[in-house]
């Protein structure tokens, strides 16, 4: 029974952790596609200090952009947590072409699954 309760409420945090390495595989590889498959139908997006909320299609966009100019080297996440209000992050620096880049990810339930709400991508 212990162990039933254990995993019951350390199961999600496994699989959250498994979608922490999916994210970082996908910058590490610069595939927009699969990071959008994680995206909220509109997301808080900042490049360069420009936040804009976009659309998903237009956040693939981005993303594209963006690994064309500065194609990914490796990413190696540095945080990941919990807020105190059940919002998700992850931080992490992406080795690129162009120079080395601080990204956060700010993620919040919806639904049965939390989604990216918000992608801030700094040049370090």
């Amino acid at each position: 029974m212990k162990v039933a309760l254990i995993f019951f409420f350390l199961s999600p945090f496994a699989l959250f952790a498994q979608d922490y390495e999916k994210l970082s595989d996908a910058f590490s590889n610069g595939d927009a596609p699969s990071i959008v498959r994680m995206l909220d139908a509109t997301v808080d997006y900042t490049e360069d200090g420009k936040d804009q909320k976009i659309g998903r299609g237009d956040s693939e966009n981005k993303l594209r952009s963006f690994f064309m100019a500065n194609t990914p080297r490796s990413f190696k996440k540095v945080h990941e947590g919990v807020s105190s209000n059940d919002v998700h992050y992850m931080i992490g620096d992406l080795f690129a072409s162009s120079g080395t880049f601080r990204v956060t990810l700010y993620l919040n339930k919806s639904g049965e699954e939390y989604l990216i709400q918000s992608i801030e991508i700094e040049k370090q």
